[in-house]
């Protein structure tokens, strides 16, 4: 983002970051499949697909007025640069940039606490801590990558 932009942007980039990598921390940490409560479950909230949709479209918002904020209306010049063909690609870029960083996050989180539950289930002692510690890596990894691509999609429309 530059040093004369990073300060706007980075409480909602640390914000994001710190929020996902406490939701996925939840998750990994405590095999919450295997508690049975009455009705519902117990998972970490990024293990919710409406919740990793939430954050890719607050970043999608963050981006747009990022570029809005720093460029006017200069800033929809962007969708038919270098040539106006581009404008169709141009737009569902836009829409697939939410897309794959919901899917990426819910995708990953999932399949953590689910190796974790089935492995839990059927081997319950010792077997499992390795595949724990494996998602506490996955989980802070995520974290990270969301914040680091909420930080390059910002930066990439006031460059």
């Amino acid at each position: 983002m530059g040093p004369s932009y990073y300060s706007q942007f980075l409480p909602f980039v640390a914000t994001v970051f710190l929020f996902v990598l406490g939701s996925n921390l939840a998750g990994a940490l405590i095999p919450w499949k295997i508690l049975e409560i009455p009705s519902g479950e117990l998972a970490a909230p990024t293990n919710d697909i409406n919740t990793t949709a939430c954050l890719a479209i607050l970043t999608s918002i963050a981006y747009f007025f990022a570029g809005f904020k720093i460029k006017g209306i200069g800033y929809f010049a962007r969708y038919i640069k270098p040539a106006p063909f581009f404008l169709p690609i141009n737009i569902v870029e836009d829409f697939t940039k939410p897309l794959s960083l919901n899917f990426r996050l819910f995708g990953n989180v999932v399949a953590d606490e689910l190796t974790v539950t089935v492995i839990c289930s059927l081997v319950p002692l010792i077997i499992p801590l390795p595949i724990m510690m494996l998602g506490l890596f996955a989980s802070s990894l995520q974290a990270l990558i969301f914040a680091t691509l909420a930080a390059a999609y910002i930066g990439e429309v006031i460059e």
